[in-house]
């Protein structure tokens, strides 16, 4: 079902109904176009999602990552659901204020919990392992050690890029976001590994270019995000 006009929105300079023109040929024009446009709103959005992610990067460095992964669920999914609710108004070519922010956050907040807690799940297998002693693995264990890391930026894609937008875009179940993001990730493979490399590019920026990044950085990919669930979910709509 395509996306309902928002209310109580300002429309900005883009012409209405940009989004119907978003395929894959001008997919990433469009999307940087975008992003300079709303460069403003980006920015504000980046900040949001930056102060809701700071207390598990600061468990992370402060040598707690089981604390850190805990609040990751409970603040970080659900900001970036706002983050992707906020960001799809603005790809609709409106122009959102802050508390769309905090209504994505509060309004799914439960969902986007649960579907956290199965992106974190395989993380934190992986975790257990990589913290445990591993003087003596064997090579079954260490192959085990191998495939659960695989398993678990797996989930950790389909959840990020496919399940949280459905549920931030289209008000989704979480079942069917669930069960839809597994199916579209492997429809739409070029689109998943295209955005999976893009974190990694970004991921390798934030280590060898700056730490500051990462304050706009997870903002700039979350419209990514959007407007490919967008054409995604429109050719599956028009598919016979």
């Amino acid at each position: 079902m395509p996306p309902s006009r928002p209310s109580h929105l300002t429309r900005t300079s883009n012409e209405y109904g940009r989004q119907t023109e978003l395929n894959s040929r001008t997919y990433l024009p469009l999307t940087a176009m975008q992003l300079w446009e709303n460069l403003p709103q980006i920015l504000l959005g980046a900040l949001f999602f930056s102060v809701a992610s700071a207390p598990s990067f600061v468990l992370f460095v402060l040598g707690l990552p089981w604390l850190a992964l805990l609040c990751g669920i409970g603040l970080v999914s659900p900001a970036w659901v706002g983050l992707l609710a906020y960001e799809g108004v603005l790809a609709r070519g409106y122009t959102g204020s802050a508390s769309l922010l905090l209504f994505g956050f509060r309004h799914r907040w439960l969902d986007s919990l649960r579907l956290g807690a199965i992106g974190a799940f395989p993380l934190a297998t992986a975790l257990w392992f990589a913290l445990s002693p591993n003087d003596d693995l064997t090579p079954l264990a260490s192959s085990v050690w191998v495939l659960l890391i695989l398993l678990a930026c797996l989930i950790l894609v389909i959840v990020t890029i496919y399940a949280l937008p459905l549920l931030a875009l289209f008000d989704a179940p979480v079942t069917n976001a669930l069960q839809n993001s597994v199916i579209l990730s492997a429809r739409y493979v070029v689109n998943t590994l295209g955005l999976a490399a893009l974190a990694v590019l970004l991921a390798f920026a934030v280590i060898y270019l700056s730490l500051g990044l990462l304050l706009i950085l997870p903002a700039c990919f979350a419209l990514f995000v959007v407007n490919n669930c967008f054409l995604v979910v429109h050719a599956e709509s028009t598919t016979p």
